[in-house]
Formats: structure tokens, C-alpha cells, sequence
């Protein structure tokens, strides 16, 4: 249990954040969740959850006066890693921090796009400057690079196919659309999270974070499909076709994080071994079967959420 312990969440509004607030405070922690749409002041939406900007808790100085920067036991980042650096350089007296990255910097580092390949690369370096201040702080670091992530309808992957059904009444796969994913529920890696914060010791371990099925890309949006709430059909397209119709949907606002290399890669395995993060924290993620409850925030974490965000 958490034993009153505090608990720094970055990225608290993302769709890990969703799932981590109550697992934390049924834990016994104390969260301060972070979000720059945070108040200044902290906000308290339940017990021993508080919202916070991240002025509060990263700055040691407020308007040219000293400002005390909350201690805090242990950092959960979910968010920019160099927030995280940030926090744990204002916080020396973390005991450990449990770091979200992705596995996309490994699958995406040569990749034709080179905005894409850019940020991968960006990534990999603030990884790299992670590693090194923990080592220079002997803060143990759990650093995590989960795959596909979904669970309430935040993602730009699974949900952007679940959204393409529901206003067209089809998913459009490329070709045989036959590369192996390993999608990730949002609530088992928050799961995963709180456990490596509750054992004895926590881990320094960084490795990749799958879900329970290996499947194909066809495979896994005739799931996403079957999981909508009307009928909603595969369209196959050449490769070439769909991605020349990705290019044209990404100068529209809404599709702007699109690009062609998507198309290329859904015949791409990109599929990982996290054998020893089950080993370490005996993490058992859950099978590839959404529902519609997967592309909603859940009730029971509604009261956790920063009011209109």
C-alpha cells in the first residue's frame, strides 16, 4: 500500500493518467497530477488527489521570491521526458520514478518520414539524458516503452480506427494489412505502474510493454470494427491508393498526425519481447478484445479528471 506516500503524475490527462489516479489513491497514495491547464494553486478533486501546475512543483522561484517546491516520494511520468528530467532535478528526494516512453523509437527510428524520424531521435536522446541523471542521482528508474495503447478513446491509433468506422461505416486496411501488433490497454500499464511502486524494491529495468495478443493489423481492426456500435465493414485498398488518401486527409486539421508511413507499416511486424518485465513485476496485460466501454473515459475515473479538461 501507498502509506500516505506521495506520488508526482506528469501527463496526468492523457489516457495512462485516466487509469493511474484512482488505481493510486486506492493504494494509499497521495497525487499530485500534473497538467499545465492546472490551476496555479492546487486543486483537490478527491481524497488526497490535487491537481497541479507544473510551475508549482518544477520552480524554485515565483514572480523573483522563493517558492518551496513540494517533496514528492515518487515520480510516475506519462508525459514529455523532459518534464520528468525537470521534476526529478526539483525533487532529490524521489525514491524512484517510473518513466512512459515508446516503443515507437525503436519501430519508427528509420522511418521515411522525417519529421517522424526526427522526433524518434529526439526521443531516444531525452531517454539517453533520463538514464544519465537518474544514474547521477542513484534513482531507480523503470523506464517503459509500451506498444499500441488503448482504453478510453484518447489514442491516435486505435481510436482513429474506431472513429473512421463510426463516421464512414469502414476501416480501410492496406493490402493483406498482415504486420503483428501487440495493442495495450491504458489500464493495464497504469496497473503495471502502481505495482512496481508497491513491491519492495523497485525495479531499474527499462524494456519494452506489450499487450496479451499478437495479432495482425487486418486482424486487429476487424476487432476495433466489431467493437463499434453499428455494423461497420473492412475495405481493402492498394497500398499506394490508401496512402495517397492519408497524404490528402493530413492537410485537414483534424488528420494532421497522419502520414503515408502508417499505410507502409501495417504490413510491418512490429512486435517486441517484455519477457523479463512479466518475470520482474508479474505483469499479465489482458487480451486484444475492446469493447465500446474502451473508447469512453470510465465512469468510476470521471471524478479524478481535471473539470473541463
Amino acid at each position: 500500500m501507498g502509506s500516505g506516500k506521495t506520488v508526482l503524475v506528469s501527463g496526468a490527462t492523457s489516457q495512462l493518467g485516466v487509469f493511474l489516479l484512482p488505481r493510486l489513491q486506492a493504494q494509499g497514495f497521495q497525487v499530485r497530477a500534473i497538467s499545465r491547464r492546472a490551476p496555479i494553486s492546487p486543486l483537490q478533486v478527491a481524497d488526497g488527489v490535487y491537481w497541479v501546475h507544473p510551475d508549482f512543483v518544477t520552480r524554485l522561484v515565483v514572480n523573483g521570491d522563493p517558492a518551496r517546491v513540494a517533496g514528492a516520494d515518487y515520480l510516475i511520468s506519462c508525459g514529455p521526458i523532459d518534464l520528468a528530467e525537470k521534476l526529478i532535478r526539483s525533487h532529490p528526494g524521489l525514491c524512484g520514478a517510473v518513466v512512459f516512453s515508446t516503443s515507437s523509437v525503436l519501430s519508427k527510428e528509420n522511418s521515411g518520414d522525417r519529421s517522424e524520424s526526427r522526433h524518434m531521435a529526439e526521443i531516444a536522446k531525452q531517454e539517453s539524458r533520463l538514464k544519465a541523471l537518474c544514474a547521477v542521482h542513484h534513482l531507480a528508474l523503470l523506464l517503459l516503452r509500451p506498444t499500441l495503447i488503448y482504453g478510453c478513446g484518447l489514442d491516435r491509433n486505435i481510436s482513429v480506427l474506431a472513429g473512421l468506422g463510426k463516421r464512414f461505416g469502414f476501416i480501410p486496411v492496406a493490402g493483406q494489412a498482415n504486420g503483428l501488433r501487440q495493442p495495450v490497454h491504458a489500464d493495464d500499464l497504469a496497473e503495471l505502474a502502481v505495482r512496481a511502486l508497491t513491491v519492495d524494491e523497485l525495479p531499474c529495468l527499462e524494456s519494452q510493454v506489450c499487450g496479451g495478443s499478437t495479432l495482425t493489423y487486418r486482424s486487429m481492426a476487424g476487432k476495433v470494427a466489431a467493437a463499434c456500435e453499428r455494423p461497420i465493414r473492412l475495405v481493402t485498398l492498394p497500398a499506394w491508393m490508401l496512402a495517397g488518401a492519408v497524404r490528402a486527409a493530413s492537410l485537414l486539421d483534424p488528420w494532421k498526425h497522419l502520414n503515408a508511413e502508417m499505410v507502409r507499416r501495417q504490413n510491418l511486424d512490429l512486435v517486441f519481447d517484455d519477457s523479463r518485465l512479466r518475470e520482474s513485476l508479474a505483469y499479465d496485460p489482458r487480451h486484444f478484445q475492446p469493447g465500446p466501454e474502451d473508447f469512453a473515459i470510465p465512469e468510476k475515473a470521471r471524478r479524478f479528471q481535471l473539470p473541463d479538461a
